[in-house]
This record gives structure tokens, sequence and C-alpha cells, in this order.
């Protein structure tokens, strides 16, 4: 029987030989494209001449785009500028996303403005003398609204109005009456500021006012 020729195993430096130049050629693949195509990061230039750092900034997008899709789910808001304009159209969506798309649903966010605060009761009782006036009025933020009554035990001139903060000497009327001696009704702020009556005694006996307002006002009040 012959006998096998042993293998013949490469010389010590051979193999550090190989390693060196694997190890070279690792570090020349790290830095010319996996640094610039997963970090961005490109010493060499080459990555760029390569295209490479587009696939960076594409994973940045994507990475970017998914954390705001889990923030959405999660109901907490993502890093980005909100935007805090309501629109019909955007109404529309939320309500196919919810119920399903219907052909005869309209819509009109301008009918509805959200409200933080307690909804109260306020009452409110105002002498007149002869020839004089006085105020009553609530500071409402814009879109809230409230639904009042008032009654007088005679005739007075009425002006309902409303002032913007640090207002002097102007103001907004949304109902006026030279003599009236009761009225009832709903209002809705358009703008922030101070929203009331202002009642004036023309009579020569005095004239007592009261006024019930429901709402989310903080109070009623006299100036």
């Amino acid at each position: 029987m012959s006998q096998l020729d042993s293998p013949v195993l490469p010389s010590t430096a051979r193999l550090v030989s190989a390693s060196l130049l694997s190890m070279v050629v690792a570090v020349v693949i790290l830095v010319t494209t996996v640094l610039p195509a997963e970090y961005g990061f490109d010493p060499t230039g080459i990555g760029a001449r390569l295209g490479l750092n587009a696939l960076h900034a594409t994973d940045d997008a994507a990475a970017s785009e998914g954390s705001a899709t889990i923030a959405a789910a999660a109901g907490t808001p993502a890093a980005v500028a909100p935007d805090s304009t309501a629109t019909d159209a955007a109404l529309a969506a939320k309500a196919e996303a919810a119920f399903g798309a219907n052909a005869g649903q309209a819509f009109e966010v301008a009918a509805y403005s959200a409200s933080i605060g307690e909804l109260r009761s306020d009452t409110f009782s105002v002498t007149l003398d002869p020839g004089k006036g006085a105020e009553v009025k609530a500071a409402l933020k814009a879109g809230e609204g409230l639904v009042f009554r008032w009654t007088a035990s005679a005739d007075v001139a009425v002006d309902m109005h409303g002032e913007a903060p640090a207002a002097k000497g102007t103001w907004t009327s949304y109902a006026v009456e030279p003599a009236q001696r009761e009225a009832a009704g709903t209002f809705v702020a358009s703008f922030e500021g101070t929203h009331g009556w202002y009642w004036q005694n023309r009579g020569t006996e005095p004239v007592t006012v009261d006024i019930e307002v429901t709402g989310f006002q903080p109070a009623l009040y006299r100036p």
C-alpha cells in the first residue's frame, strides 16, 4: 500500500501576511463604504462619489417617519411643528377614519369651539338711578359663548358689546336698543376680551336689571 503525501502547511510568515492583508481590506471597506452608508461619516470622500451618503439620509428620513407614526399611534406628539389649524377637510378625514365615508355628510368645523373651562351659571343685579348707566361683563376667549337672559323693572337703553384687551375708547357692539325691558339669547365671542351689556336708565325712577348667564365665563362682574 502506497503512503499518502502529507499536506504542506503555509508558513507562519504567510499566515501573518494574509491576516494583515485581510485586516487592511476590512478597514478600507469600513472607511469607504460602511461608515458613509450607515453613519454618514465619510473621511475619504469616496462614499459621496459612490452615492453612499444618500443611503444614510434615506435611513434617517425613514426613521423620522417611523418615529412620527409610532408617536401618533401612542397618542404622543411627534417632534415636528404641529398644524393647529382645524379645517373641514381634516374633520372629514377624521370622520371617515372613525365611521367610514358617507356621501350625505357635510362638515363645518367653525361651528365648534372647545373649552377647558368649567360650565357655570351666574346671576347679577344692578340698580340704575335716573339718568345713570352701568355695565355687567364677562371675560371670554375667542369662540367661547354664553346663553343669557336679562330683565329690567322698566325700559332701559342697552348696548351689548365687547372690548379687546387694553382697548381704550373703542368697542364692538352686537345689539343696541333705545328702549327694552328684557332680552334673551346666545352669544359667541369673535375675539378674546370682555363682553357684556351697558344699560342706561332714561326714566325718572330707579330701574333694577337682573341678568342670568350660563357658559364658560370665569364670572360676571361690574367694571
